[in-house]
């Protein structure tokens, strides 16, 4: 069978749903199939997934797939995963699910985190790991657990992410690779290796930590139950597969410094190659491995991005505005919104304050404004939002050669704008369908041989709209002065976020 006969499956397992596609070498997409989930809250700023329900989407979003595509099941020679980072999975000796997934946007580990922190220091942080903790990070999670689940606790043999369990059901083997476990804020990022000082010092065993791998080292097999359920063949090769983030950079192409990929999902990032490991002293900003073999990267995040939006459409306007209207009533009000400022802390915020007790803001509403000023606001917050965490990047001595606009964010020409004008350069849309879900693919392809490296896979199947968004120098020089206002907002109002926390 020649490579051109040749197929690969990839599965991004989100926290709202699963996505899963299935490519040719080209990266033409065969078949794609997605399943819709819903994060539970039994408390407030608790949120939590049982895993089972990535399992069971998997499954059934597999065999759609292959029925649908007609590509002979014998041709499909790989599948890789993404992830949704962070979570946590915690398993018994038998290797069952404990309690269900605590995610990473739960919030209840704020208190140990604050705890941890002023007990460690971030110099020590610094040297042991090279990030942040943060509420919903594996370590803050499990903190919570030893603390408030005893009983749990005390049956807890192995911790897993979430693209880890779905592997582990379908192939019996148990790892992680080291872009995800940069995520838990347990590994030595420098050096990729579970950090023994400070597991010793939290009190986290390293034994319930599974092995390392790269991320396209084929680590298992499909099972025959789940091939057959699947309608693939037993025997499929299984590569360990990526965060989330590091796949969807792949799927875009961010194998190399100097591009910079935007993402306004639910959440919002950006992320930018790095050749050596650089760290932010303050650790204001993520330092993580990439999937990309020798590589790191920098990484800062917002936590409710395309989330502010969803929001405000569906419990402010109630849902009678879909997303393509509401953006093109933004478009119609000028840039500045009239002096509306929106911080998009709905779920407390990451980059570059690591604060769980931030809360959403909107500041100067007068009787002029209308709900299309509150939509382009929120637009406009969320992007002022990742601007701090690339001003951070350029301060540790970023040269932006482009940015590549993935996600939510790339359904309107506002959004596009928007990144342009705020971020002072230039900005590309990614032509990536599904783009974590096709780096899982290629992830797959560099495992199996179907590439020789990521330069190729990404050469092979990446592609940009080559319609570029620039900067306005006037619109971009409003912008700069509204987003001094809009950090001072934050800087003026966090010990008011503080004593809110203690009410709620």
């Amino acid at each position: 069978m020649s490579s051109r006969d040749r197929y690969l499956l990839g599965i991004d397992i989100g926290t709202s749903g699963l996505k899963c596609v299935l490519v040719d070498r080209a990266g033409q997409m065969q078949g794609l199939a997605f399943r819709s989930y819903t994060p539970i809250t039994p408390q407030s700023g608790w949120a939590e997934q049982d895993p089972e329900t990535w399992v069971e989407a998997a499954v059934s979003a597999v065999r759609e797939v292959v029925d649908r595509s007609g590509v002979d099941r014998n041709s499909i020679t790989g599948l890789g995963f993404s992830g949704q980072m962070h979570s946590t999975v915690c398993l018994d000796r038998d290797r069952r699910c404990l309690r269900p997934a605590i995610l990473w946007l739960d919030r209840r580990s704020a208190r140990q985190v604050t705890a941890l922190r002023e007990k460690i220091g971030t110099a020590q942080l610094a040297r042991w790991i090279g990030n942040p903790i943060a509420p919903g990070f594996m370590l803050a999670s499990l903190l919570w657990l030893k603390e408030s689940e005893p009983a749990t606790w005390d049956r807890l043999a192995h911790v897993l992410l979430p693209k880890d369990y779905v592997r582990f059901r379908l192939t019996g083997e148990l790892g992680t690779d080291y872009s995800d476990a940069s995520s838990t804020a347990l590994l030595d990022v420098q050096h990729r290796t579970w950090c023994r000082g400070l597991a010793d010092v939290s009190g986290i065993p390293l034994d319930i930590l599974p092995p390392l791998f790269d991320s396209a080292a084929p680590i298992g097999q499909l099972t025959p139950q789940m091939a057959g359920a699947m309608n693939l063949i037993a025997g499929l090769p299984v590569v360990c597969g990526a965060g989330d983030q590091e796949a969807q950079a792949i799927g875009n192409g961010l194998i190399r410094p100097g591009i910079v990929s935007c993402t306004i999902g639910t959440g919002g990032q950006l992320f930018t190659p790095v050749e050596r490991y650089q760290i932010d002293p303050q650790l204001r900003l993520h330092t993580f491995c990439h999937a990309v073999p020798n590589q790191w990267h920098w990484e800062a995040a917002t936590l409710a991005a395309g989330l502010s939006l969803r929001w405000l459409r569906d419990e402010v306007l109630s849902g009678q505005y879909t997303y393509q209207e509401m953006a093109d009533a933004a478009a119609t009000i000028a840039p500045g919104a009239e002096g509306l400022i929106y911080l998009p802390y709905l779920e407390g915020e990451r980059t570059p304050h690591m604060d769980p007790h931030a809360r959403g803001v909107f500041c100067g509403l007068t009787l002029r404004h209308s709900w299309r000023h509150l939509t382009r606001a929120v637009m406009e917050g969320v992007v002022f939002s990742l601007l701090d965490g690339l001003d951070l990047m350029r301060a540790m001595g970023l040269s932006i050669e482009r940015i590549v606009a993935s996600g939510g964010g790339t359904q309107h020409p506002l959004w596009l704008q928007l990144q342009a004008d705020i971020f002072g350069a230039d900005v590309v849309k990614s032509e990536t369908q599904e783009a974590a879900a096709l780096g899982a693919a290629l992830l797959a392809g560099v495992g199996v041989g179907i590439y020789p490296d990521f330069g190729t896979a990404c050469e092979a199947t990446v592609r940009y709209s080559p319609e570029v968004y620039q900067p306005r120098s006037a619109v971009g020089e409003r912008y700069r002065r509204q987003a001094e206002i809009y950090r001072g907002l934050y800087r003026s109002l966090a010990p008011t976020f503080e004593d809110l926390a203690g009410l709620s």
